[in-house]
């Protein structure tokens, strides 16, 4: 069977419902595949993808401890399309076949720095034109300015920039609250000054 590598492009809430969608782009044909995931897959997805970890660990971490006992993962692959859900066949690195979720195979690809290629039947039954202008709309892309390569790596960085951000607001927040009390940085310090 002939596959294709696709450029995933991240996961993006589309429409006033706010459906989370994961992006795909077939740069060959200019197509792209969304699928559409549940808001908890996609909130879990995106956690890790934007390297959130939790003091106990995740369910994708188990999974991630699990495919080293095998050996890690050596290739992705979107087999089929089968009454609106994606199959994807994992292989570790004994050479084993898994059956998978694409919403796990996305967080193994990430681990690992594997491509995730899709059977051309598949693209077929599935990648659709989308566009410049609904790329925009719907999913907050632009062509020029966010190329498939730049995509995630944009992603997590504005989540970098917004949480330093919202740390300087909150920050500027609490100084304000000291000198609205009439607290000195001063007088946290214990009202003295270092010599020099």
């Amino acid at each position: 069977m002939t596959t294709e590598v696709l450029k995933f492009l991240g996961i993006h809430p589309v429409g006033p419902e706010g459906n989370l969608c994961a992006l795909f782009y077939w740069e060959e044909a200019d197509r792209h595949v969304p699928v559409w995931v549940s808001p908890i897959d996609g909130a879990r997805v995106l956690q890790v993808l934007e390297r959130h970890f939790n003091a106990r660990p995740s369910t994708y971490e188990l999974l991630i401890a699990f495919a080293e006992q095998l050996d890690g993962i050596e290739h992705i692959c979107v087999s089929e399309y089968r009454k609106g859900v994606f199959m994807v066949d994992l292989v570790d690195g004994t050479g084993e076949e898994h059956d998978a979720r694409l919403s796990d195979a996305l967080v193994l690809a990430d681990h690992y720095g594997l491509p995730i290629h899709f059977e051309k039947d598949v693209l077929d039954e599935v990648a659709i034109y989308i566009s410049d202008d609904d790329l925009k709309e719907y999913y907050g892309l632009e062509r020029e300015a966010e190329s498939p390569e730049t995509f995630p790596e944009k992603r997590i960085r504005d989540f970098q920039e917004r949480a330093a951000q919202q740390n300087t607001q909150e920050d500027d927040g609490f100084e304000q609250m000291m000198r609205d009390s009439g607290i000195s940085e001063e007088d946290l310090l214990g009202g003295e000054e270092e010599e020099d």
